[in-house]
């Protein structure tokens, strides 16, 4: 009976351990994104929540923009299978915004989630991205996530992805060169 006792403590202080190693937050249907944008040009930084709506197609996130306004970005699902574009423009407010089959906003397709894990790198935007070690993981509420740091070929352009093969967010990205910058800075499954 000691024996037995003493695998059971052992099986569940590993997975403790695996999964404070692995943190990995569930995104569906409810989910709240919040992220700090950092407009670089003009030196603001604008608070963004994404509310999801629907992962059925199209997607559908609800965005706030506080002195914008409120919309929804409406998103083939095809984008999360295939996408090879991020999008990220000031959304007008009030109306919905339509994205292409291949563009995506907040998170890579599977596809290049999966070019990612066999090659090291991926392509967005015409930018490849390879991955390279981080000199921290990246932190959401004093935890560390389990995310993918990559690096442009120049050395300018870095961006954290959730190790989501199913939906990829996007964490952090900074050095955009479209001048938008953004982190995640809350998640509520």
């Amino acid at each position: 009976m000691q024996k037995f006792n003493l695998l059971i403590i052992t099986f569940l202080l590993s997975t403790v351990v695996a999964f404070a190693q692995n943190n990995v937050p569930n995104i569906g249907v409810g989910t709240t994104l919040s992220y700090t944008v950092d407009a670089t040009a003009a030196g603001q930084q604008i608070p963004l929540t994404l509310n999801i709506v629907s992962l059925n197609d199209p997607m559908k996130f609800k965005w706030t923009l506080p002195g914008i306004g409120t919309g929804a970005f409406i998103i083939p699902m095809k984008a999360l299978e295939s996408g090879t574009k991020m999008r990220l423009r000031e959304p007008a407010p009030d109306v919905n915004t339509e994205f292409k089959d291949d563009e995506t906003i907040m998170f890579i397709s599977k596809a290049s989630f999966a070019e990612m894990v066999k090659n090291q790198s991926f392509t967005m935007n015409k930018i490849t991205f390879t991955i390279k070690p981080a000199d921290k993981p990246f932190q959401l509420n004093g935890k560390d996530l389990d995310a993918f740091h990559l690096v442009s070929a120049n050395g300018k352009t870095e961006l954290w992805v959730l190790n989501k093969p199913d939906f990829p967010l996007m964490v952090k990205f900074t050095g955009n060169p479209g001048g938008l910058d953004f982190e995640l800075t809350n998640l509520k499954e």
